[in-house]
């Protein structure tokens, strides 16, 4: 099993497979950086994964990330140690310092839904389970932060929380999967692919719940109990609405989610308001709430994933979680194929001078056995080597 730096070049020969990389050499192999807020949101991310590296020789300063292969990218998973936007951008930091061949960036986990969005006559219906995608609507470049701001009137924040847009050629991944259908059409299929890593046990906690444990309550009716109550035992089912009471924008097959695209709004507190959440999505097209997007955006344009696994409500649904994160990570895996593969070498480049132990030779040459393979080498004091090919076993 190779682990490449670029998908376009031979095989190193025998001689190159002998050569040892440092950790930091092994790092400026990463080209997409993807950001897990919750270890329950790194676990379906490793679940997506084609192929998973050594935990231990992915590290930068004593913390250990989850590498890995997807498609024709080289992947590094990182998790946050706490909820937050401030917590999330020092991960994104760390992320980009440590490997600084990450061309992209993804945030990818779980959400609080808008249960309906959009003009009268093209309401479109959000269930649990459903991927909401970050993208610009209106004066918002795909996240908002929504708790920052000025107070102009008692309890009522005009918001100012713009952050930066995608990245232009990310972005057009996003609405070439999209365009292509298979944004929707690759979810089933990955998510089995997904489950079949596991033992029968773990197996089904990545099941669809199905519609009967999908509850939206009335906006008005709060949750009953405290927050470890489940909705079953103290809320009043009287005071729900079914998925088929919601008509057929609501209906899902078992295993196969909508994708939705649109704004993302983003806060350092949790969204229990089913009022606010209202206000917010009609005056900011926001369809999606989430703690970690805007920290990320600023300094780190990316594309954020949400899995929905509840309304955005005062009633939390922990049943949907582990299949919101496996929607989110399904459809971002699908993402990435859209991606082309990223040419490492090119990336390193700008690299150099800040690491000559990583760049001082070009051109080399080695033939052995038949087989030729031409790079850029270097091997100087310890073994540090940056060309085309490496053999995973050599890196790992």
């Amino acid at each position: 099993m190779l682990l490449p730096t670029t998908f376009m070049s031979p095989r190193p020969s025998s001689a190159l497979d002998r050569l040892r990389l440092t950790t930091m050499a092994k790092n400026h192999l990463f080209t997409i950086g993807w950001i897990s807020p919750l270890p329950l949101e790194r676990e379906a991310a490793r679940l997506a994964l084609d192929e998973e590296y050594s935990q231990e020789e992915v590290q930068y300063q004593n913390v250990f990330y989850l590498g890995g292969r997807i498609d024709q990218h080289n992947v590094v998973i990182g998790v946050q140690r706490k909820t937050g936007l401030s917590q999330a951008a020092i991960l994104a930091e760390k992320m980009r310092a440590g490997f600084p061949n990450i061309k992209y960036m993804l945030l990818v986990g779980i959400a609080g839904g808008v249960p309906r969005y959009g003009p009268a006559g093209a309401v479109s219906e959000i269930v649990l389970g459903d991927v909401v995608v970050s993208s610009p609507r209106g004066n918002h470049g795909g996240v908002l932060q929504y708790d920052k701001g000025a107070w102009k009137d008692p309890g009522r924040l005009n918001y100012r929380g713009h952050t930066n847009g995608i990245p232009g050629d990310l972005m057009a991944a996003v609405n070439n999967f999209r365009a292509e259908g298979r944004s929707k059409t690759n979810i089933p299929e990955v998510l089995k692919q997904m489950r079949l890593k596991l033992d029968d046990k773990r197996r089904h906690q990545y099941d669809d719940p199905g519609p009967s444990r999908d509850r939206l309550f009335e906006d008005t009716y709060k949750h009953q109990g405290t927050e470890l109550d489940d909705c079953k035992d103290c809320c009043d089912a009287d005071h729900t609405i079914s998925r088929s009471d919601r008509g057929d924008r609501a209906t899902r097959l078992l295993d196969e989610p909508s994708v939705h695209f649109g704004n993302i709004a983003s806060s350092n507190q949790l969204q229990i308001s089913a009022l606010e959440r209202n206000r917010v999505q009609q005056e900011h097209e926001a369809i999606c709430f989430e703690m970690e997007a805007a920290g990320v955006m600023e300094e780190h344009p990316c594309v954020v994933v949400r899995g929905i696994c509840d309304y955005a409500d005062s009633h939390k649904n922990k049943g949907w979680q582990n299949y919101a994160a496996a929607t989110a990570a399904a459809y971002a895996k699908g993402l990435l194929s859209m991606i082309p593969a990223i040419d490492v070498a090119e990336l390193s480049v700008p690299q150099a001078a800040a690491h000559p132990e990583i760049m001082q030779g070009r051109g080399v040459s080695i033939t052995q056995g038949g087989s030729t393979f031409t790079g850029q080498t270097t091997i100087s004091g310890g073994s540090v080597f940056q060309g085309n090919y490496i053999r995973r076993g050599d890196i790992l």
